[in-house]
């Protein structure tokens, strides 16, 4: 896509699918050079798979890719929207609840986005991240008292309430609440993730968050500091390092190696052991 070879594109993905097409991501992707090699046919035909293994996931890549940038403003967002909206309806989804947790998710996203930056540039004590983080916490109160009202009133809003893109946004509401709250809704959560509401992913996200804030050591290996000296990023204790990978994939997560990657370390079970004292 990047080099523009559009009609490569779709023979590899026509190859690679004939082994497996289960990612939405990809589909969209192929939708994407089908569209951009004005191959009509192939572009209907991806587009409409990649709605139909996740429609909301489908509309969510296509916003937030980098590499689906040069397609917005054309007809290809114009059929992603028409597409969305057509399952939306099919699905008999909370329509206007789906539109208000769009902008609930991204308030809750808006400006951890341009922390990180913000952190490589002046430091993660500067004023500059100050600053953020006074917006991002007026947004997570107001956001989180919604989400609240929500739950209370009609239980966790997941994928048949809100859709398959947004059925996380209460958890990351929650997720980046006060502890009273996470313990509070953990369950809820939990009984989301076992009717098929939510992925199991967000509840091991949420129990890691609360066993690091009471000090005990996380289970999934998702939470991440950093040195304030060096600046050098590390996971917080793990209980089992030499097995992590194992447990990480029982919820649907990658491994620990690869999410390291994300925040520019390396990933050393041998140097975890050491840095917490264990045997």
């Amino acid at each position: 896509m990047e080099s523009m070879k559009y009609d490569s594109c779709i023979t590899y993905y026509q190859t690679a699918f004939k082994l497996k097409q289960t990612s939405y991501l990809s589909t969209m992707r192929a939708a994407a050079c089908g569209y951009s090699a004005m191959d009509v046919n192939y572009l209907d035909q991806e587009l409409g798979k990649a709605f139909e293994l996740n429609w909301g996931g489908a509309k969510q890549v296509f916003e937030n890719y980098p590499e689906f940038a040069y397609l917005k403003g054309t007809v290809f967002e114009d059929m992603v929207i028409n597409a969305h909206e057509d399952a939306a309806v099919a699905s008999g989804v909370d329509l206007e609840l789906m539109e208000e947790f769009e902008t609930i998710r991204y308030e809750d996203q808006r400006y951890r986005q341009e922390m990180r930056e913000v952190g490589e540039a002046y430091g993660r004590q500067s004023p500059q991240m100050d600053s953020l983080w006074v917006l991002q916490n007026e947004a997570d109160a107001i956001n989180t008292d919604r989400i609240i009202e929500v739950i209370e009133e009609r239980g966790y809003p997941g994928k048949s309430v809100v859709g398959p893109g947004l059925a996380s946004t209460a958890f990351l509401v929650i997720q980046h609440a006060d502890l009273e709250i996470q313990e509070k809704y953990l369950k809820t959560i939990t009984d989301a993730a076992d009717a098929g509401e939510v992925n199991w992913s967000s509840v091991a996200l949420l129990v890691d968050r609360i066993n690091m804030r009471n000090e005990r050591p996380q289970i999934y290996g998702s939470q991440v500091s950093s040195d304030k000296e060096t600046g050098q990023s590390f996971f917080f204790e793990i209980a089992e390092p030499y097995k992590v990978d194992s447990v990480r994939a029982t919820v649907g997560l990658g491994p620990l190696s690869e999410y390291a990657k994300f925040f520019d370390f390396e990933w050393d079970p041998e140097k975890h052991v050491e840095r917490y004292g264990k045997k």
